[in-house]
């Protein structure tokens, strides 16, 4: 059916099943008059920065001069360093380097416009100068300073929205923080009272925060399994009452509902919601500062993250970890200025823009919406010519941002398959997408069908199919050149970042065409990049040929095979799309 194309402000609530490493599962999204004006800002920053800072920042990632596995903000849960020596760092933490002006601007240059601030991380040291608890970067440091702050003047000067993390469930520096990984090295856990904790720190730091520091616009809980309800309801309630303006993540827990979900961290469901939802990502292998950090993302690669986020509807929250001395890591820096040079050229494309208004998606790139114009992010550098099926009337101009060239377009329906739209790409001036802006009078309608451009692959994606009995996925579509194509199943590697792993080797499924039934076994085929989630590849699987004989509507269903939508779930295939690739003739 025809759509017309949406705008970044229609975003709605559906929530789509997702599994966070078991504890940040989804919540429902309010959705009243009042929800949804509180969420409009947020909605429309589309990109933001994170910041994972505290004295563990010191260690980064070493204990005793040894590599400690993980992520280098856990070093003193997974070294189980006793709260005694892990406290002693505070005496040495004094980032005279600091310059929260250079920390936002940095984010404003690169295109952000909201700022989350890590208040107190799983360590219970608090980023701030907490009256509830001594252990503070104020009282317990040389440093003497309340870096929330000057952080908070910072936002106000360059019109950046402030968020604050607070890690609500886990604190390693309190006896009473119990739940799951809590610190049992130095407590007896049978012994905590996790209310204590609540009313002792918890409540009256979330108090401070949220009194002490002018307009906070997003408040980012994070661990949610283990909290009971009424503390999390009395979080939610404060956020509320203090700051009615802010938007609230969905890692709270306690069955509160959100403003918003927050997806698995570096990671991408096939199952997104429609809208309202964020994920957070890394830009190496560690949210706070390592000494030996490694897997830097390019920014090539950060530039198609953010661009496929807003493709489908979401913010990305984007970390970077500074060091010790209060100083951004040179290579942090060249990231966020290499997505500011992006920026320049594409950020009436992201900020404030939609989803793509296309069922499928493409291999050449990602395609987000705006008022009254398309925008096509092309990653495929070597492409020299693109097509797109379904846009019912010609742009009044197509422009390439990066240039602001002109380029030249057909529209024919010369195949007798609806509307074709070629335009010619310019050549890339850099490593990064290249945006290009086709501009309406008004918006056009998009047909939803799923046809091939001629002569090319056809992308069935997992989240068009319809489910049949037995979770049986089915496509219909539309064919546009005969002849022989094999059907390629591509899926995700999944697990953590530090060791993806691929589950699905072995297991089974029928694929079903016209032609009958095929029984297949997967197997690591092959392998593509996959720059939008970067640690994890995508695996090829050959599962069949289809033959097309006419051109026209056409069946494909894949029977009995277990498809998941988890990146910790081993029951199954974490299956993206099918792709359809012609077969060159031997001719």
């Amino acid at each position: 059916m025809p759509s017309t194309l949406p705008a970044k402000s229609s975003k709605s609530a559906f929530v789509a099943p997702t599994a966070d490493e078991g504890v940040h599962g989804p919540s429902v999204v309010r959705q009243t008059p009042e929800d949804i004006a509180r969420r409009e800002l947020w909605s429309e920053s589309s990109f933001g920065v994170f910041v994972h800072w505290g004295v563990s920042a010191i260690l980064g990632g070493l204990w005793h001069g040894k590599h400690v596995e993980g992520l280098a903000e856990w070093i003193q849960f997974r070294a189980k360093i006793p709260l005694a020596e892990y406290a002693e760092l505070a005496k040495d933490f004094n980032p005279a380097d600091l310059n929260a002006r250079d920390w936002v601007r940095m984010a404003a240059e690169a295109g952000a416009k909201y700022f989350v601030y890590t208040a107190k991380h799983h360590d219970g040291f608090a980023m701030y100068h907490s009256q509830a608890s001594a252990y503070n970067v104020v009282d317990a440091t040389p440093f003497q300073r309340d870096p929330l702050a000057e952080i908070a003047q910072a936002c106000v000067e360059y019109g950046i929205m402030l968020g604050v993390y607070y890690s609500q469930t886990i604190d390693w520096e309190d006896p009473d923080a119990v739940g799951p990984s809590c610190n049992s090295w130095d407590f007896d856990t049978e012994k905590g009272d996790f209310h204590s904790y609540w009313r002792r720190k918890a409540a009256p730091q979330l108090r401070e925060i949220l009194s002490n520091y002018g307009d906070i616009g997003l408040m980012w809980f994070d661990m949610p399994s283990g909290i009971p309800a009424e503390c999390a309801q009395e979080a939610f309630s404060l956020v509320r009452e203090l700051q009615p303006g802010a938007v609230i993540n969905s890692r709270l827990g306690g069955g509160v509902d959100a403003d918003y979900n927050s997806m698995d961290d570096n990671y991408f469901n096939n199952f997104l919601p429609v809208n309202a939802w964020e994920t957070a990502a890394t830009t190496n292998d560690s949210w706070g500062f390592s000494k030996l950090a490694a897997g830097w993302k390019p920014v090539a690669s950060l530039c198609e993250t953010l661009a496929y986020t807003v493709s489908r509807g979401g913010n990305l929250l984007l970390n970077a970890g500074p060091d010790a001395s209060g100083a951004i890591p040179e290579k942090v820096q060249e990231q966020f200025a290499g997505i500011g040079t992006w920026m320049q050229r594409a950020v009436s494309a992201i900020r404030g823009a939609g989803p793509s208004p296309f069922a499928a998606s493409f291999d050449w790139g990602y395609v987000t919406a705006g008022e009254s114009s398309v925008y096509l992010h092309v990653a495929d550098l070597g492409k020299q010519e693109l097509s797109l099926r379904g846009i019912a009337s010609a742009p009044d101009s197509v422009r390439d941002l990066g240039t602001g060239t002109l380029l030249p377009f057909t529209l024919s329906e010369a195949d007798g398959r609806g509307p074709l739209l070629t335009l010619e790409l310019a050549a890339p001036t850099d490593e990064l997408p290249r945006t290009i802006e086709l501009a309406f009078t008004e918006l056009p309608r998009v047909d939803q069908s799923i046809v091939q451009v001629p002569g090319s692959p056809l992308r069935l994606d997992v989240w068009n199919a319809e489910t049949g009995a037995g979770e049986a996925l089915r496509w219909n579509f539309t064919m546009a050149t005969p002849g022989e194509y094999r059907v390629v199943l591509l899926s995700k590697e999944t697990f953590g970042n530090f060791n993806p792993q691929w589950w699905a080797d072995g297991l089974t499924g029928t694929l079903e065409t016209e032609a009958g039934s095929t029984p297949f076994t997967l197997r690591r085929d092959g392998e593509e990049l996959y720059p939008i989630l970067h640690y994890w590849k995508v695996v090829r699987s050959e599962i069949g040929v289809l033959h097309v004989s006419r051109t026209g509507q056409h069946k494909l269903n894949i029977e009995d095979l277990p498809v998941v939508d988890s990146k910790w779930d081993r029951g199954g295939v974490n299956m993206i799309a099918l792709r359809l690739e012609p077969v060159a003739s031997e001719d």
